[in-house]
């Protein structure tokens, strides 16, 4: 388990790729130019200079070398004083941002990210969803819901930080026909091309800081509560089971996580490791961040638990315990297998149906519980009039809107 962060950024053949890039580009230019000064009998100074230019390529090469292969000093590498200070005041006042993941895949992030944005959005909440798999599953489900066939943005703009933040909001894909409270940021294959890019974009020092991409447009004004226009009161990010630049991205980002797992002792290591990682990426990065809880997903039976996932719930919670950290089984929130939802999978949102039978309904409730638990654990941003006709002199008031 200590080990999992090794195992997570153990990336095949970086080593090789970082020379190829680095070293050998820049070599192979390198000695071009002095053969053909020293052939044209060239400056001397100006041969010694590019000799020094290329010793200096090579030590860069190996100082990317050893963090390569140093996972603690990889993701986790400590930010600027600067960078610290700054996010942990944005995070002071901002509103719910709820990363789903766990780094073990098919636990139900997908499922429990869309149908928890149904449920707040049915509420009246405005709901921003980002998938940050490239793999496009919460895309691929919400989009075919909303009838969207083409896309004009997608969450690969948030951790490139390229763009001006009112632009990058223009291009959040608007879910109406689900419910006009809803939008995301879709992720497929080009998604895959910009974390690698920006991960190496880093790794060679072309830009100082990657990590905090996505939570610097989450805080800008175009994104703010307080605009009554273009504003959310609540983020979700379907988190990829892979540490790469979008998922350091995401925790660095969100003000809690929620940890779906699946009731087996596979899923359980899995689980456990996860929180360990995001425990390191919290002390690091975010220091804010907080757990609402582990999720059982998949469970058997409405019925209860059986004695199989009984044992797993124990096994897991003394493993937490072990681990130090005081997170929540949320064993009165499961999410049960239901063929309605297995169905959904890449064409809906359960919880956004417009029918009402038996069966939605019974999501619906499913869905309800989690996002009560999720409710009453999170801080709610209010506006200032509302705080101001109910305030007691003294008193910490909460509105509901």
């Amino acid at each position: 388990m200590a080990g999992f962060l090794e195992v997570g950024l153990n990336l095949p053949y970086v080593k090789e790729f970082v020379a190829a890039i680095v070293g050998v580009g820049g070599f192979a230019y390198t000695f071009y130019k002095i053969g053909r000064r020293a052939g044209n009998g060239g400056d001397l100074a100006q041969i010694a200079s590019l000799k020094q230019e290329s010793q200096s390529l090579r030590e860069r090469f190996q100082d990317l070398e050893r963090t390569v292969k140093d996972p603690k000093d990889f993701w986790l590498r400590s930010p600027s004083t600067v960078d610290l200070v700054e996010h942990q005041n944005a995070q002071a006042s901002s509103i719910p941002v709820i990363c789903v993941v766990n780094f073990k895949g098919g636990v139900g992030k997908t499922t429990i990210s869309a149908n928890l944005a149904g449920h707040f959005a049915a509420l009246g909440k405005r709901v921003l969803l980002i998938d940050s798999d490239y793999q496009g599953s919460l895309s691929e489900t919400v989009m075919a819901h909303a009838n969207v066939a083409d896309y004009v943005g997608s969450s690969y703009m948030l951790i490139e930080g390229e763009r001006d933040p009112e632009a990058v909001r223009g291009k959040a894909e608007r879910l109406l026909s689900i419910n006009s409270g809803m939008w995301i940021y879709p992720a497929f294959y080009d998604y895959s091309r910009s974390e690698v890019k920006m991960m190496f974009r880093w790794l060679v020092g072309r830009d100082n800081e990657v990590r905090y991409n996505l939570s610097r447009y989450l805080r800008s004004a175009p994104f703010s509560f307080d605009n009554p226009d273009t504003g959310f009161d609540l983020v979700i990010i379907d988190a990829p089971p892979r540490l790469l630049t979008g998922v350091v991205n995401a925790l660095v980002a969100s003000t809690h996580v929620l940890v779906p797992t699946i009731l087996d002792g596979q899923s359980q290591r899995a689980t456990v490791n996860t929180v360990m990682a995001i425990q390191q990426f919290r002390q690091k990065l975010n220091p804010s961040l907080k757990f609402l809880g582990i999720v059982p997903s998949m469970v058997s039976t409405a019925a209860g638990y059986n004695d199989r996932e009984l044992e797993a719930i124990g096994d897991l919670e003394r493993s937490l315990g072990e681990s130090g950290e005081l997170v929540p089984v949320l064993k009165s929130c499961p999410i049960w297998r239901r063929e309605e939802l297995a169905k959904a999978g890449g064409s809906e949102i359960v919880y956004s149906r417009t029918s009402n039978n038996a069966s939605t309904r019974e999501v619906r409730e499913m869905f309800g519980h989690l996002g009560q638990h999720v409710e009453r654990n999170v801080r709610w941003r209010t506006s200032r009039s509302l705080e101001e006709m109910f305030s007691v002199p003294g008193a910490k008031v909460r509105v509901s809107q």
